[in-house]
């Protein structure tokens, strides 16, 4: 791999991880078109090159633009492809507008799918994760208790102690009731979200 190559796929990888600034060497030796490709195939905007330009020009270098342009529009027409549309969009990732004419509606159609079915797998994770806190908030709670119930019965605990005891203990048993019809109403929403995520499934089966 050439020297510029590497420099070059370092800039993309600085960018993506949201380096501060490239280096002037970077800027100096980067293979614009390779840059502008690697980013199209992406999915980033041509409007990337302006960050770049930014950060050169602290090192008094100006990016290639008509070379980056043109690697830009060969990486997107790679990005652009129907199958590729699906998996940009299950993966949740936005879509930045990229595409051109000849290639986005199939693209956005297939990108609409995979969101879809991201949006409903992230529906159902969602309730899965509530109702997991819930659960785990209850066994909280009943650990408290159990540590409540046996200062209690301490020697060396006071009286006053014991009242405040009684208070957090009938606080705490609301507490878990509450989370008990929270939980109810949650699996009920689940039962929904699953049922959204298996008949879409089933629809992507039987068009796919």
């Amino acid at each position: 791999m050439s020297a510029a190559r590497l420099f070059s796929l370092g800039v993309i990888a600085c960018f993506a991880a949201g380096c501060s600034g490239m280096s002037e060497q970077a800027c100096v030796s980067a293979d614009w078109r390779t840059v502008g490709f690697e980013d199209g195939t992406s999915g980033r905007s041509e409007a990337t090159i302006g960050r770049y330009r930014q950060q050169c020009a602290d090192h008094g270098v100006a990016p290639d633009l008509d070379s980056y342009r043109a690697g830009h529009s060969d990486g997107v027409r790679v990005y652009c492809r129907a199958s590729n549309g699906f998996a940009v969009g299950h993966g949740g990732a936005a879509y930045q507008g990229v595409c051109p004419a000849d290639l986005e509606a199939e693209f956005v159609a297939e990108y609409n799918a995979g969101r879809r079915l991201h949006d409903l797998e992230s529906a159902l994770a969602s309730v899965d994760g509530r109702i997991a806190s819930n659960y785990r908030a209850q066994e909280n709670i009943k650990q408290e208790l159990t540590n409540i119930a046996a200062k209690m019965i301490a020697t060396d605990t006071t009286a006053e102690q014991r009242v405040a005891m009684v208070t957090r203990s009938a606080d705490l048993g609301r507490r878990y009731g509450e989370l008990t019809t929270e939980i109810q109403h949650l699996e009920r929403d689940r039962a929904l979200a699953e049922r959204d995520l298996l008949d879409y499934q089933q629809t992507l089966a039987t068009v796919r």
